[in-house]
């Protein structure tokens, strides 16, 4: 059903939106569940469609294989009749992606055997719950993988909160996921400093998106909008997606809230490893320097580029995996994105690229232990923490785009201002995008509250 929000103008001031006015946006008792969300709605997927994968052999249907005690990889396939040359061309081929010398009693894969043993096809998750790699034979006894996604559900919801203690546990106390944290960090950590001008009584309202599979929560997607009021000062960022596909946060203003260089150049679901001079490896045992934030993300998750620049490097190289390398304008500054899927199209050395244009996209390539971004920044030759960078504004909203800017910010204001402040977390009943018409009136496609 369509509704037409008609009083709503593109240009008006975030004040309108809120309280009662805006009720009819959202229900408070509406939550996901398989009863509500249709299970295996395809809302939005990033990675190869499934339906690119070649046919299997009319007698090789697929099977499920789940590991028993004491039981290895090798042994299960060849049980089943699986042959030896093609188990061990698995093995090898799997080892970007998973260690299938190391399994445990009842991790679980999917196969499908031709009629001689040949091990047509195998599949198994990763890490994250929602992406998937398959290993397709080809004709000459190699395997190409394809790095896929479950379809997921994309839900927004609203959290009003009160500030107690931390930011972090104020967002638990409210009902939100931990990883918000670290987003509005991202977002406001320009303006205002979380750990300093933090008080006791601010309030805060985040519009943010629950990534959700069959109805069950995998992951926290991109913070939409923003309000965080502390004292008499009221700091406001909204998500907007320029027309090239770049995207940032900006004030009311449409003036940007990003800097020259990105903290996080990709919509993460958390940080799975910070900046240190010593962290315990994950794969390698010992405690080594760890020059880079790790963000965790869904295989096939796109990267942007932290800033204009030139690539300088974009190849494979051990333990760095698939990464590239760009090179930035006031040449004091580079950034490395390490353990990619694949490149974008067309991206090569010397191209040259802008903040938020999309280089290439998550794997788990590389010396890794699942899927996941590492983005590591360099000044003058010397590894510095991408999220502590003080640095100049980014570019503005350009004229031309400020319009459509400004429609967005207004609905995304009018969903923010109708929950009062402390009232938790409550899913909502209105589906994004918005579509600004040419009366200056705002559309928006809307599912009625739950009666």
């Amino acid at each position: 059903m369509l509704y037409v929000l008609a009083d709503i103008l593109p240009s008006a001031p975030p004040e309108r939106f809120g309280g009662d006015h805006a009720a009819a946006l959202l229900d408070p008792d509406f939550r996901p569940g398989t009863d509500v969300l249709e299970s295996g709605t395809l809302v939005d997927v990033v990675g190869n469609d499934a339906g690119s994968l070649p046919e299997l052999p009319a007698e090789a249907a697929e099977r499920q294989l789940v590991l028993k005690r004491n039981e290895t990889f090798y042994d299960a396939l060849r049980a089943l009749g699986g042959d030896h040359d093609d188990v061990i061309a698995l093995v090898q081929s799997c080892k970007p992606y998973r260690n299938l010398g190391k399994v445990r009693r009842g991790d679980v894969f999917h196969y499908a055997m031709g009629a001689g043993g040949q091990v047509e096809r195998l599949r198994f998750d990763l890490e994250d719950q929602e992406s998937y790699i398959t290993m397709q034979r080809r004709a000459d006894g190699s395997y190409e993988a394809f790095e896929l996604t479950y379809p997921v559900e994309h839900i927004p919801t609203v959290v009003c909160g009160i500030v107690n203690a931390s930011l972090f546990e104020s967002l638990k106390d409210a009902g939100a996921p931990a990883a918000l944290a670290s987003k509005l960090s991202d977002i406001l950590g320009w303006e205002m400093d979380f750990r300093r001008d933090m008080r006791r009584g601010d309030t805060f309202r985040v519009l943010y998106e629950e990534v959700r599979r069959d109805g069950k929560f995998l992951r926290t997607g991109p913070i939409l909008a923003v309000e965080y009021t502390s004292a008499d000062h009221t700091h406001r960022g909204y998500r907007f997606v320029q027309p090239d596909g770049s995207i940032g946060y900006y004030n009311e203003e449409g003036l940007s809230l990003e800097k020259q260089l990105l903290r996080a150049p990709i919509e993460y679901a958390r940080i799975s490893s910070e900046f240190s001079s010593r962290r315990l490896h994950p794969v390698h045992g010992r405690y080594m320097p760890h020059y880079g934030v790790d963000y965790a993300a869904p295989v096939g998750t796109p990267v942007r580029a932290g800033g204009n620049g030139v690539v300088a490097e974009a190849a494979y190289e051990g333990g760095n995996g698939r990464y590239v390398k760009i090179v930035h304008s006031n040449r004091s500054y580079e950034t490395f994105y390490l353990h990619l899927s694949r490149f974008a199209d067309g991206l090569r050395k010397g191209a040259r690229v802008r903040q938020g244009e999309v280089i290439g996209y998550v794997g788990a390539t590389g010396t890794a232990t699942g899927p996941h971004l590492d983005y590591r920044v360099r000044k003058d030759g010397t590894w510095v923490n991408p999220r502590t960078l003080k640095l100049p504004a980014s570019e503005p909203i350009e004229r031309e785009h400020l319009a459509s800017y400004q429609a967005t910010a207004a609905l995304y204001s009018y969903c923010l201002g109708s929950q009062p402040a402390g009232s938790g977390t409550h899913m909502m009943a209105v589906m994004m995008p918005l579509v600004p018409v040419e009366d200056g009136n705002l559309l928006a496609a809307l599912t009625p509250p739950s009666s």
